[in-house]
């Protein structure tokens, strides 16, 4: 599979964020234009200069993510990022990028085939529980729809069912029931995942292992037994528990449990849809 990235991708990326600063008539910061060189330079050197193009291409995922520290939240920058760290093989940091692109974004075609690409070149698949997978597919709707999609949907809903019921108090149709009753369905279901998913932005955190060889212990700290003989590798991705000192109580997606060190994984926060830009990606 080629990992869609572009020249131009990366430059209408820049339009995005540019529209998204907070003085929007500044210039574009140097890093945008850095990025963009260093991953141009990677590209021309992919096949003959492998080691130094990885470079370059982390480099440029680096510069990136320099903007996002800054206070950018961006799905198309997330995405950005992801696609330099798979095309650098830091298949960890791709898959993390990629998770926090997918808050944002989460029907963006390509960031979905980029997604399942990198997954797929994770050195450990753990496959999830028969229940989370039906639930998932239970709820499909839940998981490719945005959080702000959903609350606007819900309110949308909410008000065109009094609309509904008050038109009806005037004309009392057996089909304005109906109608009624679909968006109150609607309002109610919408409502209830974006509920839903607030208390678990709230009381979940997803994380992604960004290290190699990451040993799983009994307990929060090395003396405790292994867990598990086989170490964990970039690109699992977990749900952090209890937390202790510098350790990680994770729980993989099969629901197995143990302790991890905490710098071994890094965290996928919830996304802002206030921040989104029209500009399409690559």
């Amino acid at each position: 599979m080629t990992v869609k990235i572009s020249r131009t991708g990366l430059v209408s990326l820049v339009a995005a964020v540019l529209w998204l600063a907070p003085v929007s008539a500044a210039p574009a910061p140097p890093e945008f234009d850095r990025a963009i060189n260093e991953f141009d330079e990677g590209q021309r050197l992919r096949t003959d200069q492998p080691d130094h193009a990885r470079q370059l291409y982390r480099s440029a995922a680096q510069r990136l993510e320099s903007i996002a520290a800054g206070g950018v939240s961006n799905g198309y920058l997330e995405y950005n990022i992801g696609n330099c760290y798979l095309q650098a093989g830091d298949i960890g940091r791709a898959i993390l990028h990629y998770r926090r692109a997918e808050r944002l974004i989460p029907r963006d075609a390509l960031l979905a085939d980029n997604l399942a690409f990198a997954r797929s070149r994770c050195l450990l698949n753990i496959p999830p529980t028969r229940g989370a997978s039906v639930l998932r597919g239970a709820f499909f709707w839940h998981y490719e729809t945005s959080a702000g999609g959903r609350a606007t949907m819900a309110v949308v809903a909410y008000v065109l069912f009094w609309l509904v019921l008050a038109v009806r108090a005037a004309i009392p149709r057996r089909a304005l029931l109906v109608a009624a009753a679909i968006s109150g369905v609607v309002a109610a279901t919408c409502g209830g995942s974006y509920a839903a998913q607030n208390w678990l932005d709230r009381n979940v955190t997803e994380a992604v292992v960004v290290s190699s060889d990451v040993a799983v212990y009994k307990g929060p700290a090395t003396t405790y037994q292994r867990q598990f003989e086989q170490p964990l590798q970039p690109g699992v991705e977990v749900v952090v528990g209890e937390r202790r000192g510098g350790w990680f109580n994770i729980e993989l997606a099969d629901g197995k449990r143990g302790w991890i060190v905490s710098d071994a994984v890094e965290t996928v926060p919830p996304g802002d849809n206030s921040k989104q830009s029209a500009v399409l990606p690559m």
